[in-house]
């Protein structure tokens, strides 16, 4: 099935940028007061996360993401130009040759790798970068993602900007 519009989203350090085109005019945008440095009180403050900071940035990202649920169209195609994505693509797919396309269970996947790094798990047998950035990169993808019902993130190529 060919979905009947394209969804961009755009994560920044301040602010993270959702653009709706249908294939019939009507671009929709949004623009929501999370990014990578913005969740709730500030930015992660330990590297990696603390749970009680996945915690509350995960509740602040649900508070910004679901008013959207009931503006957005359904069945749009999620894509992203963003670099952290292609990142976590090479993460997740390292071995494989499967294009430039996230599942949420992927992502759901990395995320659950970063949780159990902040719960104690070394560090090294994760393979994860340990950047504050990269992991609120991943938790703001993975509910956005999972609050607004995308299964998959297709990675443009750098010059769709």
């Amino acid at each position: 099935m060919v979905p009947d519009a394209r969804t961009r989203i755009a994560i920044g350090t301040h602010e993270t940028h959702l653009i709706t085109e249908p294939l019939r005019g009507g671009v929709r945008e949004w623009m929501l007061d999370i990014g990578t440095q913005a969740l709730g009180d500030g930015p992660f403050r330990h590297e990696p996360p603390t749970p009680l900071e996945l915690e509350n940035a995960i509740e602040h990202v649900e508070n910004a993401v679901m008013p959207l649920l009931r503006q957005m169209q359904p069945g749009s195609q999620f894509v992203t130009a963003d670099a952290p994505a292609r990142e976590l693509h090479r993460l997740v797919h390292e071995r494989e040759a499967r294009g430039a396309l996230l599942l949420i269970d992927d992502i759901e996947q990395v995320f659950n790798q970063l949780v159990a790094v902040s719960q104690g798990r070394p560090a090294a047998s994760a393979g994860l970068p340990l950047r504050a950035e990269f992991a609120a990169y991943v938790l703001i993808l993975r509910e956005t993602m999972h609050h607004l019902g995308f299964a998959s993130l297709t990675l443009l190529p750098v010059s769709s900007r």
